[in-house]
């Protein structure tokens, strides 16, 4: 197989796609020696796979076989071992900090009945608001009546112009018969 094939084969066999006879070719092409040094990432996976493929373990060795790679698991997983003189340190850490936590908590929730009572303390009367909103309400009045008194004079001017347009409406009236001719002429009504 050329290494082309090899690479498209191992695409495929990481996706799950290839079929039994292709991931049988690729064990077969990891088993060599020459293999390119691009490809050489993959050999242990599959060499991996085919020695545990041939392993043939009778039923008291296979639970001695898992103990034993269950163990060098853990032996190699958990490099961190604590000393017990060390866990009684940690312990009283962790009570010390949880003590601080709950001080501080018990500080905080202190704190915030006390500013609730201050606001609740500082309310104002229902007296002292019936006064303000009162004395709001009379400003919004007087701003109303200042408002009116304006429309007032505004009808007042209105009347006024109407006036001046009957007058200026009798005025034409009276030059149509007085001057007949003049109406007629349009130069001449200056």
């Amino acid at each position: 197989m050329n290494i082309n094939e090899i690479e498209e084969l191992l695409g495929r066999y990481y996706e799950g796609e290839t079929t039994l006879e292709e991931e049988k070719q690729l064990k077969d092409f990891f088993l060599q020696d020459d293999i390119p040094e691009n490809l050489r990432q993959h050999q242990p996976l599959f060499r991996f796979f085919i020695a545990e493929a041939n392993e043939t373990l009778s039923e008291e060795n296979q639970d001695a076989s898992l103990n034993r790679k269950i163990e060098q698991y853990l032996g190699e997983t958990s490099t961190l071992r604590v000393h017990p003189g060390k866990k009684r340190l940690y312990y009283m850490s962790a009570m010390a900090a949880g003590l601080v936590l709950l001080i501080g908590l018990v500080f905080l929730i202190k704190n915030e009945a006390g500013r609730k009572g201050y606001i609740e303390n500082t309310q104002p009367s229902t007296e002292l608001a019936y006064n303000q909103t009162r004395q709001a309400l009379m400003m919004v009045s007087v701003g109303l009546n200042t408002g009116l008194d304006e429309v007032q004079r505004l009808k007042t001017l209105e009347n006024a112009l109407g006036q001046i347009q009957r007058i200026n409406k009798f005025y034409n009236y009276q030059t149509q018969f007085i001057n007949p001719e003049r109406m007629q002429d349009p130069s001449t009504n200056k």
